[in-house]
């Protein structure tokens, strides 16, 4: 009985550092001096790669200007037309190298914006 009652404890301190691990990264975690300090990295453990989820949901936009796209970003590894490359790292469930891309229009302004495995 007493071992029932330490692997359930053991499993509801699991679970509940992994809910606290998962909310820490998804809200609040993105850093743009962090970000931009891993331009040029390459990186295997990138922390750009955390900072996604955040990122999308609390900072970036459709429609804002890519000069404060520039501001929370810095500069793009690479530019592809109207579009501007960040560089994740490798991808943490794979080999794949992944980037995040952000998509303007004609006028500058947020479009679109993904996460892409190569």
């Amino acid at each position: 009985m007493r071992r029932r009652a330490g692997i359930g404890a053991v499993l509801l301190l699991l679970t509940g550092l992994g809910v606290h691990v998962v909310s820490t990264t998804q809200k609040g975690a993105f850093d743009s001096e962090q970000w931009k300090a891993q331009r040029g990295s390459g990186a295997d453990k990138n922390p750009r790669v955390g900072m996604v989820v955040a990122l999308k949901q609390h900072h970036l936009r459709e429609g804002m200007s890519r000069e404060d796209v520039h501001t929370l970003l810095g500069e793009p590894e690479q530019r592809r037309g109207t579009s501007e490359v960040y560089e994740l790292g490798v991808s943490p469930v794979g080999v794949s190298y992944e980037y995040f891309i952000i998509d303007f229009d004609a006028q500058d302004r947020v479009t679109r914006f993904r996460v892409t495995r190569s």
